[in-house]
């Protein structure tokens, strides 16, 4: 399987690297259930870095765990500041 390519069952997502400017394969545990979109805002998910359970639309997009067409997945807050303090430490350099 491509390292872009998700996987059928949506295990394997892909999360950016700063410093490689690339994506790297992110696997999830199949038991938790990570989201892209939901019309329930109050559908219960994981957060795909932590695995937290979080309601969607309490979530944040993701600047680095995407799907293969580069759309994020929906994070928690603390997951989603430290994604925004890596990005800004890499502009940085």
């Amino acid at each position: 399987m491509s390292k872009n390519r998700e996987a059928v069952d949506g295990r394997v997502l892909q999360k950016w690297n700063h410093q490689k400017r690339d994506y790297e394969q992110y696997v999830v545990p199949e038991d938790w259930k990570v989201s892209l979109y939901s019309s329930d805002m109050d559908k219960l998910i994981n957060c795909p870095h932590c695995g937290k359970t979080i309601k969607f639309g309490d979530g944040y997009t993701s600047k680095e765990i995407h799907n293969h067409m580069g759309f994020g997945y929906s994070v928690c807050e603390k997951c989603h500041e430290e994604e925004l303090k890596r990005e800004l430490k890499w502009r940085r350099t």
